[in-house]
């Protein structure tokens, strides 16, 4: 009796998706064919193909990405099917076999043809046959299997055999029964787009042929996923399309506007309708007429005068005002997940630990968190440290790449279309424990005043500091296919925020979690930045509020150094700007410094930034 093949869906969206090989317990090597969708309707769409989008304007050849229906196309988006992973179908694959003792190879047709199928064993030494473990990919996303030389010339096509000594350029086929040497790995050209971009100098390029990968290469199926926090279609439709809306929220953001701001919304939208009945109108002047100072009549007087919440946009107005800046269009995707998570989740301040604390009659405790806020804050600039205990972050897998993930070198491949032609979008949503953190708006402008980035504005306050920071660096609120989001202020921005974000995944231990386990999401927008398990399970960081308070104590390696106005790490200099960079905007970005896009300042990247003494 077989197994039953079981995979957790996380499982799935990285290793089990259409285009995959892997190894079954029972079948051995296989390649994944389709891979079954559950409808959710729990997905926001837009915020979805906006995150998806973002991804794409990394991929600056057209060619590279024209298999994918344009997610920015309100028409093309239904050609889409979203939907988590239910159910996976695979093959056998690769169908060439090797002799484990003699290394005779053939492929599954030549078996059948000699009848040398039952038994599972060569015919002519005993020995077991297995799959041989190598295909041949592409960067544009082919892969097959490996030619095998029809024949040996004196012995026939029964004898040919692998040399595998490890490395692939040292392989060879020889005949294992006259021991001649047939052939070196064949190199099999491919005529794609990705080989037709290659020209110039390197218009000979080995790239332009199949490589030969052994199957266990993780870089022979390369996932491409959307990270956004998954906040309800309704919420984002009121955000953008409510009047004033991009005033309030950046109230919200600035901390200019104290309360729901949905509610919000709510109220002004229910005020609007109500001036504009003119059957309430009536019966209001009807009222007046018989009694001027009816409190009905004041309250509907007062809110026609000044809806709830003017007097924030006119503080936020006047504020942009400075720099020769309004309020306009709508929220930006980053802007709106920033008040979600405020507005929608379960937040724990450090106040709230502390208070916790003092009930439990531990003051010494609390004190201690109290006091490791104000170091945060003094000596590092973080202006608060929350706890998000339903982190809703979806990732949504669109597409593979082959070989490479970089944009320039790999063409995005789709999943294949289902029973309806639609292309199949897996995504995944969870609710998780996170802690956020959030830089102090004034530290950071006078950190790129200190390095040349920003001008010399007298800043009173850190609302002074976030009107600042929004109208002169419209980078931090941009993609990357507008021109504002490489210059090099907002680059510098993201880039310490990343390096910050960094520093705390090198230091997360004290929750009870490896950083290998603790994935970040950037708001640059807000000046902040999530690390939550990426489990992507109901998990919980263990003895987090426990920890925290010594963890922001003695954890961070880095400093704030008021004499500077510098930011410092053990490992990171972060006091001036870096070549424009392609850290995405609101993304889910690999814990591992490694992989990730734009990487964090480092000395031996930029050796002539000024650096101050790292905090010990």
């Amino acid at each position: 009796m077989k197994k039953p093949f079981s995979r957790g869906q996380t499982q799935v969206l990285f290793r089990h998706l259409p285009g995959a090989v892997f190894e079954h317990e029972d079948y051995g090597l296989c390649r994944v064919t389709s891979v079954t969708q559950e409808v959710t309707d729990e997905i926001n769409r837009d915020a979805l193909f906006e995150a998806m989008a973002d991804l794409l304007i990394m991929w600056t050849e057209p060619r590279f990405i024209e298999k994918l229906p344009d997610p920015r196309d309100a028409q093309r988006r239904s050609q889409y099917a979203i939907g988590a992973p239910k159910s996976v179908q695979f093959e056998p694959f690769p169908a060439t076999f090797i002799c484990r003792r003699c290394a005779r190879t053939a492929r599954f047709s030549d078996l059948q043809r000699r009848k040398a199928t039952g038994s599972g064993t060569c015919v002519a030494c005993g020995g077991t046959l297995a799959r041989i473990r190598y295909v041949q990919a592409h960067n544009c996303g082919r892969m097959q299997e490996l030619f095998v030389p029809a024949r040996c010339e004196s012995c026939g096509n029964e004898h040919v055999a692998f040399l595998d000594p490890g490395r692939v350029k040292h392989a060879r086929w020889f005949c294992a029964k006259c021991k001649n040497d047939l052939q070196a790995m064949r190199m099999t050209p491919c005529n794609c787009a990705y080989s037709a971009s290659i020209s110039g100098a390197a218009a000979f390029s080995p790239e332009k042929w199949l490589k030969i990968v052994p199957t266990g290469d993780p870089s022979l199926h390369i996932v491409h996923a959307a990270a956004f926090v998954n906040f309800s279609d309704t919420a984002s439709a009121s955000l953008r399309t409510a009047p004033d809306s991009m005033a309030i929220v950046l109230g919200r953001i600035w901390g200019i506007v104290p309360s729901n701001v949905e509610a919000l919304l709510e109220e002004r939208q229910r005020v609007s309708k109500e001036a504009a009945d003119s059957e309430a109108a009536e019966l209001v002047e009807a009222l007046r007429a018989v009694n001027p100072e009816h409190p009905k009549v004041k309250a509907y007087d007062q809110r026609r005068a000044k809806p709830k919440g003017q007097d924030y946009i006119v503080q936020v107005n006047a504020l942009l005002s400075k720099h020769g800046q309004v309020p306009a269009g709508v929220p930006r995707r980053c802007a709106m997940e920033h008040v979600a998570l405020m507005d929608r989740t379960h937040l724990t301040t450090t106040t709230d630990v502390a208070d916790m604390l003092r009930r439990r009659d531990d003051e010494e405790g609390a004190n201690a968190m109290c006091k490791a806020a104000e170091h945060a804050y003094q000596r590092m600039g973080i202006r608060r440290v929350r706890v998000i205990n339903d982190f809703p972050l979806t990732l949504a897998a669109f597409g593979f790449t082959r070989l490479s993930r970089d944009p320039a070198r790999a063409v995005l491949s789709t999943f294949p279309a289902d029973e309806r032609g639609k292309f199949p979008i897996y995504a995944l949503s969870s609710e998780t424990e996170a802690l956020w953190f959030e830089l102090s708006p004034l530290f950071v402008a006078q950190w790129l005043q200190k390095n040349g980035l920003l001008p010399d504005y007298r800043l009173q306050s850190e609302e002074d500091a976030w009107a600042c920071l929004y109208a002169r660096i419209p980078g931090l609120n941009q993609n990357a296919s507008e021109p504002a989001y490489s210059e090099r202020a907002a680059v510098a921005v993201r880039t310490l925020l990343h390096t910050m974000s960094h520093v705390f995944l090198r230091r997360i231990e004290w929750s009870g979690f490896s950083p290998s386990s603790v994935g970040e999401y950037l708001l640059p927008g807000s000046l902040s930045f999530v690390l939550y398990a990426n489990r992507h399970a109901e998990t919980r960081i263990a003895g987090l509020r426990r920890s925290l308070s010594s963890g922001l104590a003695r954890g961070s390696g880095m400093q704030h150094n008021p004499a500077t106005n510098a930011f410092t790490t053990r490992f990171a200099a972060t006091t001036a700007a870096v070549a424009p960079g392609a850290c995405t905007v609101s993304t889910i970005v690999p814990s591992s410094i490694e992989n990730c896009r734009e990487r964090p300042f480092t000395a031996d990247r930029y050796p002539n930034l000024r650096q101050s003494e790292p905090y010990g």
